[in-house]
């Protein structure tokens, strides 16, 4: 399975990490946390809460944080959304599906 992120997202994951760092010494649990997450959906893309047609939630654990991502089923490749705080609106990110190629 592959992993690709939408750079607004890929944005997103790298500033959040930044700052996680910066403010609470945390960067890299943050970006472990999401490598521990993105092996999860791609055992089991299907499994986690569907909010669209092939999308999916995948809320993580530790850190108040949601990996928005689309998968179709018989596909190997996962795409990444949105690296959303929990606190943030939580459609803000839906524009992005139409800019996927």
């Amino acid at each position: 399975m592959t992993t690709d992120f939408h750079n607004e997202a890929l944005a997103e994951y790298l500033n959040s990490a930044a700052y996680s760092q910066n403010v609470f010494g945390l960067g890299e649990e943050f970006v472990q946390a999401i490598e521990r997450a993105i092996a999860a959906i791609s055992s089991d893309p299907r499994r986690y809460k569907p909010v669209g047609k092939n999308l999916h939630d995948f809320r993580m654990e530790r850190f108040p944080f949601h990996l928005f991502y689309l998968h179709v089923a018989g596909s190997e490749i996962i795409t990444i959304l949105a690296v959303a705080h929990s606190s943030r609106h939580p459609d803000y990110w839906k524009s992005r599906i139409n800019s996927l190629p």
